[in-house]
């Protein structure tokens, strides 16, 4: 026979013409006459019936992987699992339902004795009323030849979905077994571990295609996801949307998909039917973050840009240049600059920094009154001081009011200088935090001067707190309180905010807002919150017509025992003609407190589009490292033996390409000392907090993130008393009747999904953007890398592979056993002993946990005297077992539970070094002293 490869013709009589494949049902005749020239023998082509399926089978789409191999529990083994948490339990379950287990709406109309039967489908018209065959244990619709499953018949006759050609998922999947489960099917309950994600996509296969390949492989199951090119236009089109309709919205996009630089590089000039002629201004969360931005600017052809910089950057008194010098043997500078005895730029921190005055403000107070009696060295000549300078013709002409170049560089702090807000085009390239540094005591200190320069009859802060609280009337003391309400709106003058050492700017409301707080009452954690609004003092004599036009909004939170537990001075963003965020995983309460109340969160691409970018086009892979939370802020609860152990195990596996670690700042030091104690010469390492600003991980190949930050429930609890939400951690009673944080960190209470938004906005998000560090560049096809992340704090979806980490670490003796059996490559309990010094039962016990975790092999009775021979050829290296049951090449794909994919010990024949994504590349498993591919 031979095989004929060709198009099938265009025929008017056969639209949508088709090939058919039966392996049953159908006939061929022949008469058996050998033609001349042809074998006479003949030959497996499995193969290319494989391919041919491949090619052209009828796949619905959005049908997972579990449905397309054979099931894993035989359909005696579910007779009596009600409820599982092994999704794959589910997925066999609907392969064995047949047509036996099920009541239909569709009728019967023909039956056949093989078996087969015609029905009329109840969803669609069907003349003959034979377009539904039932073939077998499964259903065809015979107008295109769908194959259909139970799930997807009952889910067509429910209405859930309403094509054959694609298959219920998301909520219409779980819609769907329920009904099967009406219709008589036994489908186990699915209830999943707590926290545990689940997801539809066939990662390992796509990941086992040729790239050319994989694309039209998950179309066919419904799946899709943009090129690189097509999601940044996506997200440029969308930042045009936002501003063109003056949106508040935060755009919800992946790292490495270049925020920074679409905003940073259009010619928004060229562009007023989007800016309608206003300003853009573009404010970064650091300085070098703003300088890259600014960068990106003069990169790009004909884009014209300001960067507006701190006093430190601009003026060189307010940098110290001109402070006397610290030392007796250094000399001083050629003009030295003092105010009252202490250095300029020491002065300035203390006004500036410490009491929020203005700079132009405190460089014009310093201008006249300094020690020296002259002018400034930065403002010599008539020439302005080029902190002042930069301002010129930013963001508009001074005359004509234009607008003048395409972008406005600045930090997020400068969101509080009003030009750059009042009908301006704001973007915020990460989420800013307007929260103020400031102690107790200082706040109290601040609050009581301003008492006292208000005339109020509170002197004091206890006086002042009592009197707030003091609820009587017709008393001295409601005549007090009465008194000091009265008094809180005074505004002090310049001198006081310039010369007293305990004032503050934002004293006034400070003020206002904690009297306003203590007259409330507390919540159900014990908080008070209040926020007003408040207009920061022009010291400098500048003024505006439009009432409010420089106002914040400024929000205390008090606990139980009267103390400030935070201030919030969010710069009033309402007459910004539009206000955009760009995040990657941004936490909508926190975005709302800090810019406009009412501002939306929006993801650019969807979870499923997002993903497969990240993995396919990105280039990143993310492989969750066990299931504990690991927090590490304090470092209390650092484990250092089975940080090490993942450590030295990694690399092994990886060599040289493994030499970074993101961890908290207070277990940095000491992970850099183990990365070092295990063999990596060149390590690095970065902190949370540092994830944001710093890029020099973005070609590294293989990292590690270990931990999460977790910042308590006083944090949570705080913000939900600013939003004035209702939720409270969940606990649970002991048996001695103590109370106690329930464990899991849960929150209970009509707003308990935001509270734990609120912790994840902490803790999964700078994982997260952790994680992001790695493959920055999208552009380039070889900058890929695999992250392993060592916390399950992470959102959900976001790890693609999962393994089981360190489940125990060998003590001194048990590595004795392991390094001798990994040398000797066989050998008894007996013979370890002997050559380790260490008791035959402590080596028989040894043995029997490395059995137990399948990281040893056993041949039972083969040895001296039917002894057991244990095999070191999957010996692990000696401190840790990861799991050899289920290696990284062969994955659960539903809750991808993967293993590492372990290379040779230290010691063993060298392999070339492994790539990152050779864990996995393929479906078949390896041993743990094997090298895959």
């Amino acid at each position: 026979m031979k095989a004929i490869g060709a198009e099938l013709p265009d025929d008017e009589r056969f639209l949508g013409a088709e090939i058919e494949v039966y392996d049953s049902g159908r006939f061929s005749a022949m008469t058996g006459d050998h033609i001349a020239g042809t074998p006479r023998t003949t030959r497996e082509c499995q193969s290319f019936i494989d391919i041919l399926a491949d090619e052209f089978a009828t796949v619905a789409e959005g049908t997972p992987d579990q449905l397309l191999r054979e099931p894993e529990r035989s359909k005696d083994e579910l007779s009596d699992v009600e409820s599982t948490n092994d999704i794959q339990d589910v997925f066999d379950a609907i392969q064995h339902t047949g047509p036996r287990d099920i009541r239909l709406q569709s009728t019967v109309t023909h039956e056949r004795g093989d078996g087969t039967a015609s029905l009329d489908p109840s969803w669609a018209h069907s003349k003959s009323g034979t377009r539904l065959a039932q073939v077998g244990d499964g259903w065809v619709y015979r107008k295109g030849m769908s194959g259909l499953d139970a799930l997807q018949l009952v889910a067509l006759e429910e209405r859930i979905i309403t094509r054959v050609d694609e298959y219920p998922t998301g909520e219409d999947f779980w819609t769907a077994v329920d009904a099967l489960r009406q219709r008589g099917a036994h489908v186990p309950e699915y209830e999943p571990k707590e926290g545990e994600p689940v997801s539809t996509l066939p990662l390992a296969r796509l990941m086992a295609l040729d790239p050319s390949e994989r694309k039209r492989a998950a179309r066919k199951r419904g799946l899709d996801w943009p090129t690189t090119a097509e999601a940044r236009n996506r997200l440029r089109n969308r930042i045009f949307q936002a501003m063109r309709h003056g949106e508040d919205v935060v755009i919800d996009a992946p790292t490495a998909l270049g925020k920074t630089y679409t905003v940073a590089t259009e010619l928004w000039l060229n562009h007023s039917d989007v800016t309608d002629d206003s300003p853009v201004v573009h404010f970064s969360e650091t300085r070098e973050a703003r300088d890259g931005a600014a960068a990106s600017s003069r990169s790009a052809t004909g884009v014209t840009a300001a960067t507006l910089k701190g006093r430190k950057e601009r003026c060189p008194v307010a940098r110290g240049d001109h402070d006397p010098a610290d030392n007796d043997d250094e000399e001083d500078p050629a003009v030295v600059i003092t105010m009252d005895g202490t250095p300029a730029s020491a002065w300035f921190d203390s006004v500036c920094d410490g009491r929020g005055v203005p700079f132009s403000t405190a460089h014009a107070y310093l201008s006249e009154r300094n020690d020296q009696g002259i002018e400034p060295p930065c403002c010599e000549e008539d020439a302005e001081c080029p902190a002042k300078s930069q301002w010129n013709g930013v963001p508009r002409d001074d005359d004509s009011g234009e607008t003048t170049v395409d972008v406005v560089h600045a930090t997020h702090q400068f969101a509080n200088v009003p030009s750059l807000v009042r009908n301006c085009n704001v973007v915020f390239d990460e989420r800013p935090d307007f929260t103020l540094d400031i102690s107790n005591d200082r706040i109290q200190r601040g609050v009581t001067s301003f008492l006292k320069a208000a005339g109020t009859p509170a002197r004091t802060w206890e006086s002042f707190v009592q009197l707030a609280q003091h609820s009587g009337t017709e008393t001295d003391a409601a005549n007090e309180r009465d008194a000091t309400q009265a008094k809180l709106d005074y505004q002090p003058s310049r001198e006081w905010y310039l010369e007293n050492t305990d004032a503050h700017t934002v004293a006034p409301a400070l003020a206002r807002a904690i009297w306003k707080a203590l007259r409330d009452k507390p919540n159900a954690n014990g908080r008070r919150s209040a926020t007003v609004s408040h207009n920061p003092p022009r010291l400098d004599g500048s003024v505006h017509e439009n009432d409010g036009w420089n106002r914040v909004w400024v929000t205390v939170v008090l606990d139980e025992d009267n103390r400030v537990r935070t201030i919030r001075a969010a710069p009033d963003l309402s007459l910004a003609r539009c206000v955009i965020g760009l995040d990657a995983h941004p936490s909508a309460p926190l975005w709302q407190r800090n810019t406009r109340p009412d501002i939306t969160t929006e993801p650019l691409l969807d979870a499923d589009e997002r993903r497969l970018w990240r993995r396919f086009e990105r280039g990143l892979t993310v492989v969750q490292v066990g299931e504990a939370t690991r927090p590490l802020a304090s470092g209390e609860y650092f484990d250092e033996d089975g940080t090490r152990a993942v450590l030295g195990h990694l690399h092994e596996t990886y060599a040289d390409a493994f030499r970074t670690v993101i961890t908290a700042s207070s277990v940095e030091s000491r992970t850099k000392q183990l990365l070092r104690g295990v063999g990596v010469e060149d390590a690095e390492t970065m902190h949370y907090g540092e994830e944001k600003s710093r890029n020099d991980f973005g070609d590294e190949k293989v990292g590690l993130v270990n931990g999460s930050i977790d910042p308590g429930d006083d944090y949570v609890l705080d913000l939900l008393a600013e939003c004035e939400l209702d939720a409270s951690p969940e606990t649970v009673e002991t048996d001695t009747g103590e109370v106690r944080r329930a464990h899991g960190r849960e929150f209970v209470g009509n707003d308990a999904e935001t509270a734990r938004e609120i912790l994840a906005s902490v803790r999964e998000n700078h994982v997260a953007q952790a994680a992001g560090r790695y493959a920055r560049n999208a552009d380039d096809p070889t900058n890929t890398a695999t992250v392993f992340v060592r916390t399950d704090a992470v959102p959900d979806g976001f790890a693609d592979l999962q393994v089981p980490g360190v489940q125990w670490v060998a003590t001194d003796i048990q590595r004795r056993v392991i390094e001798e059996l990994r040398e000797r490559r066989e050998a008894t309990a007996r013979e370890l002993a002997c050559s380790t010094g260490v008791s035959k039962r402590h080596v028989a016990k040894t043995l029997a946990r490395l059995l137990d975790g399948g990281s040893v092999e056993c041949r039972e009775g083969v040895g001296e005297y039917g002894a057991d021979v244990y095999s070191a050829d999957t010996t692990p290296s000696g401190v840790v077992d990861l799991g050899s049951d289920e290696i990284a090449n062969g994955g659960v794909w539903d809750t991808y539970t993967w293993s590492f994919a372990i290379r040779p010990p230290v010691g063993s024949e060298p392999s070339r070094p492994a790539s990152p994504t050779d864990a996995d590349a393929t479906e078949e498993g390896s041993g743990w002293g094997e090298s895959p591919g």
